[in-house]
C-alpha cells in the first residue's frame, strides 16, 4: 500500500470511529444510561440533511423533523470540499463508503477475478438509479417536511443497528448494502446514494483535478485496473467523470510518476494536462480535504453556530415555553425589552439568554408572587395593543382594583402597552398575581405550564422505553403534557417515549425537563 493510501485509510478510520462514538453516546444519553449532554444524533451531522432541508427552511423558516442548524454547517463544509477537491468526501470521509470498501476487500479475496464483474450495460443503467432516488427524496421531503429517507438510509441504520430505533426496512437495506459489497465495489455509492449523485457534479469544475499527460502515458492500464468506480482513466485527459471519488489510487498506481515525468497527477483546473508544471502534491490535496471540512465545522462550533438540538420556532404565543429566553420573546414578537422590564420588573442587567422558568428564582420572588411564567407573558404579549378597559373586562378584573394596584388612572382610550409604560415597574405583574388563582379557577386562564422545581429534589429517571402509562403516574397533568408537546389525545398509553421522540420530533431532554418540572 502506497503512503497516500495509508493516510487515506487512517482518515477513514478516524471518521468512522467518530461516527460510532456519536451514535453510541447519543443512544446511551437518550436511554438515560450515561449523562452525555451535547452528544449529537447522526441526523445532526449529515450533510445530506442540509440539502433536503433547504426547501422547508426557505419556504417556512422551519426544519424538517430531526434536522437541525448543524446540518447546514455540514452542508457548507461539504460544499467547500467539493468546490476545491471534487467528490473526495465520498472517498475519504464518508463512513458508509469506507465500510463498503473494506467489505469489498474481503470479497476480492473470496471471489478474486469474479469480484466486481457487473455487465457493462446493466452497470450503465443502474448508475442512473441514484438520481431517481435523489429526486424522490427531495420531492417527498419538501411535501411532508419529514425525513422520508431515514428508514432506507444504510448510513443511519448501519450505525444504529444495535438499537431498536430502526425499522425492518433498515435491517434489510443494511444487509443488502454489506452483502452486495462482497460482490460489487461500493454498491450503494455506485447505484443508490443520493448525496453521491450531487457530489459527482462537482468533478466537472472542481479547483483541483486529476490530469493525465498523454504524451508520457505508456498505456499500461494500471490506473484502470485499480479504479474502484470502473472509470477508464487511461483515455481521459482530465478525470471529470461523476463517479470518481478522488481516492488517488490511480495516481499511486501510475509507474510513470517520478522526478522527470508526471503522467497522472493532481493539478489546478487551469493547468494543462500535458505539462509537468503546476503539480499539487498528494499531501497538500489531502490537507485541503481535511482542513476545509473540519475547519468549517470547528469555526462554527467556536461561534456557537453548530446547533444540534431542535430549533424552536415561534409562530404564535403558544410557542412561548419555560425554556424560552427573553431574547426569544423580544426577537419573535412585537414586544421589546422595555415592556418586559416595566411589566414584570425584570432588571435590564439580566442577560437576554435567561430562560423564563429561571427568572422568578433569580429575581428572588416569593412563591405567591411568582407570576413570571409562560402563561402570564403570553397573555400580555397577545394583548399589548388591546384597549385596557376591554382587557380588564375579559379577565373580569375591576377597574378600581386595577387603578389601585397599578397606581394610575385607567383611561378608556389607552392600550395595555401604554398603561404598562406609564405605570410603576412591575405593576402589571402585581395586578395579575392578585387575581391569578381566581383566573385559573374560573377557567379564564389555564394553569402556567412551568412550575419551579425543587433544586434538592432528585430528578426522575426517564428512558426511551418509558411508556405514557408510566409517565401518567409521574406527572399531575397528563393532558397538559400532551398539549404542551402537541401530541394526539388518543395516543395509546403503551406508547414509548422513544416513539414520541422519533414520530413527533420531541427531544428526550425536553421531555425530561417537563416531567421534572411537573412531577407529582
Amino acid at each position: 500500500m502506497k503512503k497516500t493510501q495509508k493516510i487515506r485509510r487512517l482518515v477513514q478510520i478516524l471518521f468512522l470511529f467518530f461516527v460510532i462514538y456519536l451514535s453510541v453516546g447519543h443512544y446511551l444519553e437518550e436511554e438515560g444510561i450515561m449523562n452525555l449532554p451535547g452528544i449529537a444524533s447522526l441526523h445532526a451531522i449529515c450533510p445530506f440533511g442540509g440539502i433536503v432541508n433547504l426547501y422547508t427552511f426557505i419556504s417556512s423558516g422551519d426544519y424538517v423533523q430531526k434536522l437541525h442548524q448543524s446540518d447546514f454547517i455540514m452542508l457548507f463544509a461539504l460544499l467547500g470540499v467539493l468546490v476545491f477537491t471534487g467528490k473526495s468526501f465520498c472517498g475519504w470521509i464518508c463512513p458508509l463508503g469506507s465500510v463498503q470498501e473494506w467489505t469489498g476487500m474481503l470479497g476480492k479475496k473470496i471471489f478474486k477475478k469474479r469480484y466486481n464483474k457487473v455487465p457493462v450495460k446493466i452497470d450503465k443503467y443502474l448508475r442512473y438509479l441514484k438520481y431517481l432516488i435523489l429526486i424522490w427524496v427531495l420531492v417527498q421531503t419538501a411535501r411532508t417536511s419529514e425525513l422520508v429517507f431515514k428508514d432506507f438510509d444504510p448510513y443511519f441504520n448501519l450505525f444504529n443497528i444495535w438499537t431498536d430505533e430502526i425499522a425492518l426496512s433498515g435491517y434489510i437495506v443494511v444487509f443488502l448494502t454489506l452483502g452486495l459489497s462482497l460482490f460489487i465495489e461500493r454498491p450503494f455509492c455506485r447505484y443508490a446514494c443520493p448525496l453521491g449523485a450531487i457530489n459527482g457534479f462537482f468533478n466537472k469544475f472542481s479547483i483541483l483535478n486529476i490530469k493525465r499527460n498523454k504524451n508520457t502515458c505508456i498505456n499500461c492500464k494500471k490506473c484502470d485496473q485499480v479504479c474502484p468506480a470502473g472509470i477508464v482513466v487511461s483515455k481521459a485527459d482530465t478525470i471529470t467523470n461523476s463517479e470518481c471519488i478522488r481516492c488517488l489510487k490511480c495516481v499511486d498506481s501510475c509507474p510513470v510518476n517520478n522526478e522527470k515525468e508526471n503522467t497522472l497527477k493532481i493539478k489546478p483546473f487551469f493547468a494543462r494536462a500535458d505539462k509537468n508544471k503546476k503539480i499539487v502534491k498528494n499531501w497538500i490535496y489531502i490537507s485541503v480535504i481535511v482542513l476545509i471540512f473540519l475547519g468549517t465545522i470547528g469555526i462554527s462550533i467556536g461561534n456557537e453556530l453548530f446547533i444540534t438540538e431542535r430549533i424552536k420556532t415561534y409562530k404564535s404565543t403558544n410557542d412561548i415555553r419555560g425554556s424560552s429566553t427573553i431574547n426569544d420573546i423580544t426577537k419573535n414578537y412585537n414586544v421589546n425589552r422595555e415592556i418586559l422590564a416595566y411589566g414584570f420588573n425584570i432588571s435590564e442587567e439580566l442577560s437576554d439568554e435567561i430562560k423564563i422558568k429561571d427568572l422568578a428564582e433569580i429575581m428572588g420572588l416569593d412563591e405567591e408572587l411568582e407570576i413570571i411564567s409562560p402563561e402570564p407573558i403570553r397573555l400580555i404579549v397577545d394583548n399589548l395593543d388591546t384597549n385596557i378597559s376591554l382587557f380588564l373586562s375579559e379577565l373580569e378584573i375591576e377597574s378600581d382594583y386595577a387603578e389601585e394596584a397599578m397606581g394610575i388612572k385607567i383611561q378608556d382610550d389607552i392600550s395595555l402597552k401604554e398603561i404598562i409604560l406609564q405605570s410603576k415597574r412591575g405593576s402589571i405583574a402585581f395586578l395579575l398575581s392578585g387575581y391569578w388563582p381566581e383566573l385559573e379557577e374560573s377557567g379564564i386562564i389555564s394553569e402556567p405550564e412551568i412550575k419551579e422545581n425543587d433544586n434538592d429534589e432528585e430528578e426522575i429517571e426517564i428512558k426511551g422505553n418509558t411508556t405514557l402509562k408510566e409517565l401518567r403516574e409521574l406527572i399531575g397533568d397528563y393532558e397538559g403534557f400532551l398539549v404542551h408537546f402537541s401530541l394526539p389525545v388518543d395516543l395509546s398509553e403503551s406508547t414509548q417515549l422513544r416513539v414520541i421522540r422519533d414520530d413527533y420530533n420531541v427531544e428526550m431532554s425536553e421531555i425530561r425537563e417537563y416531567i421534572n418540572n411537573n412531577s407529582n
